[in-house]
């Protein structure tokens, strides 16, 4: 009877247990389950007032280009006035523009869940603007004209600005719609043809657009924006099949950024853009792509530039890939190839400068997959010997820009450079940073907000782009000869591609 007491107890003890168990399970389960609602309520608030805060800053950012630009606007007369408006009314179909000076063709890309936009437009000199020279012709500085949406609705305003800069004519251009799009950009012009250098409207969307002085030209770019390649891929796809494009790295991402500006009163002149660029192109890596560890060098010295590659080497593998970007002087002496820290002598001798063959023996010390090393500098950009891929004909092109998975998985060893062997330019005008640097931002904003990866060739032959009719500078891409590249590219993938 006792025994049986005993194992009636157990029975119930056991039983009380279970029951408490389960019920506690049950309470955990749902408890976890409304954490991760909150979790995911919380994430939706934080990306949403992230998206928030962007836009807020690209407006700002946007209205003080558009403040800017009121300083160069003059204010219209009626008369003037009057004419845009008949105009406005009477030629909204491209190939009915009027006979004119100029005439552009624009495409407005697209942000999530948007499709691109297409404008075109002419604009004529403004007769009561100051003039200038340019390769021994006066020019007007002023244009003003009309722009239309490519639907047949939308009317616009134009007003352009140009001017001579080192040897290169650039200019600015304000669209302002009836629809409150505003567009801005900067373009550089070379005979016939104005090339965009950046582009963006109110909301954020990068414009790109070409100035030509035939309607037809206009015409058939604006149809090759409609059915051909934009600056990052060959066709636009739709936004479901981009972000279907999952890449999945073997290693991780890291940069060494090398920007020099401030020269020890050596002789060597003070630079704006270096730490302007290497700070921007930080901020852009940080937001839209996975990158492990960005290393910045600001106003380096040869000791700092020298030990940051030896820390560079130490934190990589095999697996990984590494971008190295440097901004500032280079020299030529003899054969040799030289970068200039900031305390390095204005002559040479001194041993203060960066010989090319040094740093090719940090280079071989730094164990990556793909290393891609970017120079921003005069003379020494074709320095670490190699052909210029940027010399193909289009056919070639192509043929090495299609396997993104082939390019990510085989070894890979670039050298991209503002230059080959003659001097570059510090800054775009009206700008902080370099005409170089403002591409690669650019394509690197592009690629993110299109959810296409950025290969390393795609971005040398939008460089070479930019620097269309500039005499002045030729972009080298090259596989050094002794780096043993094997036939991959460094991509640069958003977040969102990622696998």
């Amino acid at each position: 009877m006792i025994r049986s007491f005993k194992s009636l107890l157990i029975i119930i003890f056991f039983s009380t247990i279970t029951i408490h168990a389960n019920s506690e399970t049950s309470w955990i389960t749902k408890k976890d389950s409304n954490k991760k609602k909150i979790v995911k309520e919380t994430k939706t608030e934080t990306s949403n007032w992230i998206k928030k805060k962007e836009v807020k800053e690209n407006k700002k950012k946007f209205k003080e280009k558009i403040k800017e630009s009121k300083s160069w606007i003059t204010k219209k007369s009626k008369k003037k006035l009057k004419d845009i408006k008949n105009n406005l009314k009477k030629h909204k179909e491209i190939n009915k523009l009027p006979t004119a000076e100029f005439y552009f063709a624009a495409m407005i890309l697209p942000k999530d869940n948007e499709v691109p936009i297409y404008a075109y437009g002419y604009v004529n000199s403004d007769k009561t603007s100051k003039t200038f020279k340019y390769n021994g012709n006066d020019f007007f500085s002023k244009s003003d004209g009309i722009a239309f949406l490519d639907n047949g609705k939308t009317t616009c305003e134009v007003d352009s600005q140009i001017g001579e800069f080192l040897g290169d004519m650039m200019g600015k251009i304000v669209v302002r719609c009836i629809n409150k799009l505003e567009m801005t950009g900067k373009f550089i012009q070379k005979e016939n043809v104005g090339k965009s250098l950046e582009g963006e409207t109110k909301s954020g969307n990068n414009v790109e657009f070409e100035f030509f002085n035939s309607k037809d030209q206009a015409i058939a770019k604006l149809n090759n924006y409609k059915n051909s390649e934009t600056r990052i891929a060959r066709k636009l796809p739709s936004q479901k099949s981009n972000k279907s494009i999952k890449l999945e790295p073997n290693g991780k991402y890291y940069a060494l950024l090398i920007g020099n500006s401030n020269y020890d009163n050596n002789g060597w002149d003070d630079l704006i853009s270096p730490i302007n660029d290497i700070n921007e192109i930080k901020s852009v890596l940080d937001k839209s792509y996975k990158f492990e560890k960005i290393m910045m060098v600001r106003d380096g010295t040869k000791k700092e530039i020298f030990q940051a590659f030896k820390d560079l080497s130490k934190i990589t593998t095999t697996n990984d890939y590494v971008l190295i970007y440097y901004s500032g002087h280079g020299q030529v002496k003899a054969t040799q190839a030289y970068w200039v820290p900031v305390e390095g002598s204005l002559e040479w001798g001194n041993g203060d400068w960066i010989n090319i063959n040094e740093l090719n023996i940090f280079l071989t010390e730094i164990k990556a997959h793909h290393l891609a090393v970017m120079v921003d500098s005069c003379y020494v950009g074709g320095k670490f010997k190699g052909s210029n891929i940027l010399d193909l004909k289009e056919d070639e092109q192509a043929f090495i820009t299609d396997h993104l998975r082939d390019d990510l998985n085989l070894r890979a060893r670039i050298v991209l450079s503002s230059g080959s062997e003659g001097r570059v330019s510090d800054t775009a005008p009206n700008s902080k940073n370099s005409i170089f640097a403002s591409t690669f931002l650019n394509n690197l904003r592009i690629a993110e907000k299109v959810s296409i990866p950025l290969t390393m060739t795609t971005l040398g032959f939008n460089v070479k782009r930019s620097f269309t009719g500039n005499s002045n500078q030729k972009p080298y891409y090259y596989h050094p000869d002794t780096w043993t590249h094997l036939g991959g590219d460094f991509i640069f993938i958003p977040k969102q591609n990622l696998q």
